[in-house]
């Protein structure tokens, strides 16, 4: 593992969730219903930085639903969740993901139950069996989601740019002035100008007609022995699955792989420009460090600034080997 981006954060052990005892009568209620018995084991999910309850429920019989729930007291899981229900059934059954088994809402909480696969989340360091799982995983999700398929058409749902483009301008706002600048590695100080001249043309690297993950990362995968799961798809969107392998490939560049190596091997890569690569690297990169500042919401987990700062610095840093920085 490479530590001078500082230590990484153990990306199973993100995440501040509600207690199962602390849901709603109701909810719980419901919960038991559709598991079939009162639960008698909760695990609860250690990754993710929503804050939301997620957790593994098992009844005495052995029966087990890996179940979400969300309240008014945090309205960005509520719309998270949500979203997940609403695009999960459209998923081709060449995606792997965990599919949905049912959604409710229960008075103003939104519920979601979720067929259980066995596994773990990812930790750092990846072996390279683990990070080949997971872009195996990848690349077999986006084969199947390219073109997009008629089932997530019918949704409607939006390009990369429309759903995320704002988020994906920080280098411009710095350097229009618009937005202080945050903390930066040595060699890529005094180079906000080329920074935002790459970001400015992350619309044109992205186009694609596919469906692309939105929102690859460690934990949003689940590794079993043999193969990998996609979860939360909450943010998917037209465009080109290339953007989220490397998003996840900065993880892996931070955890001392050859990200480079890695990426132009992904089959998602193989119509992929050396000048789209970087477009891409300023653009997350921008996001990361654009954001560490940025003050912490109500359930959401402590831990995100230091995982935009470390996946910031990861990203410039691959950024800069590419440039000769």
């Amino acid at each position: 593992m490479n530590v001078k981006f500082g230590k990484p954060v153990s990306y199973d052990a993100t995440a501040v969730r509600p207690s199962y005892d602390t849901l709603p009568t109701e909810v719980r209620a419901d919960i038991a219903a559709r598991l079939g018995g009162e639960p008698v084991h909760v695990g609860i999910a250690g990754g993710g930085f929503s804050g939301g309850f997620a957790g593994l429920v098992t009844d005495a019989s052995g029966r087990s639903l890996f179940v979400k729930a969300a309240g008014p007291d945090a309205p960005h899981v509520v719309s998270a969740y949500s979203r997940e229900a609403y695009l999960n059934p459209a998923l081709p059954d060449g995606v792997p993901a965990p599919r949905l088994r049912y959604s409710a809402q229960v008075g103003d909480w939104v519920v979601l139950g979720i067929e259980p696969v066995i596994g773990k989340a990812p930790r750092l360091p990846f072996s390279p069996t683990e990070l080949d799982l997971m872009l195996a995983a990848w690349a077999q999700a986006a084969e199947a989601l390219t073109p997009p398929p008629e089932s997530i058409v019918r949704l409607g749902v939006n390009d990369f740019m429309d759903d995320a483009g704002v988020a994906f301008t920080c280098f411009q706002q710095m350097a229009a002035g618009e937005r202080p600048v945050p903390f930066l590695p040595e060699e890529a100080r005094g180079r906000i100008d080329e920074l935002a001249e790459l970001e400015a043309q992350l619309p044109a690297a992205v186009t694609a007609d596919a469906i692309t993950h939105g929102d690859l990362r460690p934990d949003n995968m689940i590794l079993g022995e043999d193969q990998a799961w996609i979860c939360d798809w909450n943010f998917s969107c037209v465009g080109g699955p290339w953007f989220d392998t490397v998003a996840l490939l900065v993880v892996a560049h931070g955890d001392g792989h050859d990200a480079e190596r890695l990426f132009w091997q992904h089959p998602t890569a193989a119509d992929v420009t050396s000048e789209q690569l970087d477009v891409i690297l300023a653009a997350i990169g921008g996001y990361y460090l654009g954001n560490v500042d940025k003050p912490i919401p109500h359930r959401v987990s402590p831990h995100l600034s230091a995982h935009r700062r470390w996946n910031g610095l990861a990203t410039l840093d691959w950024l800069g080997h590419r440039r000769g920085w």
